[in-house]
């Protein structure tokens, strides 16, 4: 499989007009070699021509194991007591980028290992090729989907075990800690992200962090969370309630259901990307809440949690088969409360498939 992402790559590389494409520490080197390394004080560089075995240019201490992954490309090691410009001049001679167009992870490559080509490869262009590196893990293959499967298994199950040990008085952190370790009890290798567990008014906040508010009757609780299994990730959103919520509470939970619903039925191969956000959106724009609208529809899973493709407008790529993404639309009224129901669906050939099967309807906790 290593072998195929390499040949895949390698026609990018060809296609885009460019003699070799370097990769720091990250998910794409991830993909190609197995292996997971950090961007760290120790320069580790991916080179991949269009033609020709890759290269790594890598730390001593970090050999082994890339080598325990198989990887069949060329060596460039450095110690900490030589240094790594050594093996920088070997790497650019050996592979003969000099005078060369380098394609390089925009979005990822620090200053460090910009210079230092630009330093060894001398006359080359570096270019960013982030746009082309999208074609690499756009679609996911059956495995990939398989492992995305399981992961969201593992979740859901946490998540029912959850919300059976959760008490009033609980904290957000206390409850993210009982989510956090079921999904390690159910084989996740970690979180895909720190759990959102919010409570009453900061359940408007999208994107905010566990703190120590308490679970109390009449309040919502939205947990946002996910783990990883076999280095793909889950990402789940379900909005509950403890005890009877308002009209306005169940008026704005239903006008952002029928988003979610509308969003999944406009999955379909050949539909632009953008369209499916303009399913999702058209219906909460019809709401009585149209002003709370403050996100996009989705965006893409895999290895990261967010990438390719998004669920926006502007976004106008067709859906194909094998492609992975979320639709959670959402609405928040500052100082009230929000709500937001968040599925991870894979494209298949006559329409889309919702991996996640946690219940959607509003769900009253009875603590």
């Amino acid at each position: 499989m290593q072998h195929e992402r390499f040949i895949r790559l390698q026609k990018i590389v060809a296609d885009a007009g460019l003699d070799a494409i370097v990769l720091v520490p990250g998910a794409n080197l991830r993909y190609l070699t197995g292996v997971t390394f950090h961007l760290s004080e120790r320069p580790l560089l991916l080179i991949v021509p269009k033609q020709g075995n890759p290269g790594v240019i890598i730390p001593l201490l970090e050999q082994e194991k890339l080598k325990e992954h198989g990887f069949a490309g060329d060596l460039f090691v450095w110690s900490d007591a030589e240094g790594y410009h050594g093996a920088f001049g070997k790497a650019i001679q050996g592979m003969k980028l000099a005078g060369k167009r380098i394609g390089v992870e925009g979005l990822q490559m620090r200053v460090l290992e910009g210079q230092l080509l630009q330093e060894f490869a001398s006359g080359s262009h570096i270019i960013p090729a982030d746009e082309e590196l999208v074609n690499l893990r756009i679609i996911k293959s059956a495995d990939e989907v398989a492992l995305h499967r399981k992961a969201i298994e593992i979740s859901e199950e946490a998540l029912r075990r959850t919300l059976r040990d959760i008490k009033l008085g609980m904290t957000e952190r206390q409850i993210a800690q009982i989510l956090t370790q079921y999904q390690t009890e159910l084989g996740g290798e970690q979180d895909s992200f720190a759990p959102l567990i919010l409570i009453g008014p900061r359940s408007a906040l999208p994107h905010g962090m566990p703190g120590d508010t308490r679970l109390e009757r009449g309040l919502p609780l939205l947990i946002d969370y996910g783990t990883v299994y076999g280095g793909y990730v889950s990402d789940i959103t379900r909005t509950f309630f403890v005890g009877e919520p308002s009209e306005k509470f169940k008026a704005l939970y239903m006008a952002v259901l029928g988003a979610n619903e509308a969003g999944r039925q406009k999955v379909h191969p050949g539909v632009a990307a953008e369209d499916v956000d303009s399913a999702a959106a058209s219906v909460l724009r019809q709401s009585a809440f149209a002003q709370y609208i403050i996100h996009r529809t989705g965006h893409g899973l895999g290895i990261d949690i967010h990438e390719h493709p998004n669920i926006v407008q502007g976004y106008k790529r067709q859906l194909e088969p094998g492609m992975v993404f979320t639709i959670e639309p959402g609405l928040y009224i500052p100082g009230e409360f929000g709500v937001r129901i968040e599925d991870n669906i894979v494209v298949t050939p006559d329409g889309g498939e919702s991996l996640t099967s946690f219940p959607r309807e509003l769900m009253i906790l009875d603590l």
